[in-house]
């Protein structure tokens, strides 16, 4: 993506923050501003970024390093003026998803939020006394994929990592791609944009990149989106970001067995650890994916086909 985009992106998150977090960040260099991928704010404690993977402390000035002296800290109240931000000063309006622990921003952007979890009858009912916000710069990498559709000949892909490895940049561009007729002509795509991270629609349009044959359904459960694809926009593929839950992986199972192609991602830390997981185990049973990207941090990753991989042919007796 353009460096110019990259930036205005950031510069568009800070109107997020109160007027003096907001200055120092500002005034970081632009080629800081293109590398930083979150912006984390925690009461009483430094203001941080994140880059590369790893956490830096913003001082006074535009600069960063280790804490030292002139470290920017963040009050109980610029808490509360961010937050306040986020909800656009309407908390109610938002209540759905803070349950969820986050807010959806324009551009694709997101917060996570933390504080008291208030439940009711073993039902989050809301959050409070809002201790940290983690505001997640959302990216476009276009052509990021090359590398993997250069092996893909057709079939399911999950995309693994852990967070911030590159697992949505990677889903968005491939969705883009296979839209775009760049992998054996156009197809339909069906992305299922539950958190509004994959295609940033604002007014019906999205604001990401996503190829001119892709569907952009938004504001629903994942397996209700999935279902909704399925029965009503005859997709050649559905995608949706991070497995979530067996609702999900039965949903995907109507797909596969009607000829629709899955993509999607999960927060996996290693191939070995595929099968560790329920929800990616019960998916990898159902044969709707012959393709694994393990994703590592510093937007590293590597694709192999489930039927190359041998521990898995060992557990998954479908493989």
């Amino acid at each position: 993506m353009d460096k110019k985009i990259l930036i205005e992106r950031f510069n568009s998150l800070l109107d997020y923050l109160p007027v003096n977090l907001k200055k120092m960040l500002f005034e970081l260099n632009d080629e800081l501003k293109i590398s930083v991928q979150e912006i984390r704010l925690r009461a009483g404690r430094p203001l941080t970024v994140t880059m590369g993977g790893s956490q830096f402390f913003v001082c006074r000035g535009g600069t960063y390093m280790l804490p030292r002296a002139d470290s920017v800290y963040v009050t109980a109240a610029d808490l509360n003026d961010c937050f306040l931000k986020l909800c656009k000063h309407s908390v109610y309006s938002h209540n759905s998803e803070l349950c969820e622990g986050y807010i959806s921003l324009a551009g694709g952007h997101r917060a996570g939020v933390c504080g008291k979890v208030v439940e009711r009858g073993g039902k989050i009912e809301t959050i409070r006394d809002i201790s940290s916000i983690n505001l997640r710069i959302a990216k476009e990498i276009p052509h990021s994929a090359d590398e993997i559709l250069k092996h893909y000949n057709g079939g399911g892909i999950l995309i693994c990592g852990g967070p911030g490895t590159g697992k949505t940049t990677l889903l968005r561009d491939i969705c883009r791609q296979l839209a775009s007729g760049r992998v054996g002509g156009y197809k339909k795509v069906a992305v299922v944009d539950s958190r509004g991270e994959i295609a940033a629609v604002s007014d019906g349009i999205p604001n990401t990149d996503m190829g001119s044959t892709a569907d952009i359904i938004t504001g629903v459960q994942k397996a209700k989106g999935i279902e909704m694809a399925l029965r009503t926009l005859f997709p050649d593929v559905i995608a949706f970001d991070e497995l979530g839950d067996m609702n999900e992986v039965s949903a995907v199972t109507q797909c596969f067995n009607s000829g629709v192609t899955i993509i999607t991602t999960a927060h996996i830390g290693s191939m070995e650890d595929l099968i560790k997981r329920s929800t990616v185990s019960a998916l990898l049973k159902t044969g709707a994916i012959e393709w694994v990207v393990m994703c590592h941090k510093g937007f590293n990753f590597r694709i192999e086909n489930i039927n190359q991989l041998d521990f898995l042919k060992k557990e998954l007796a479908v493989i």
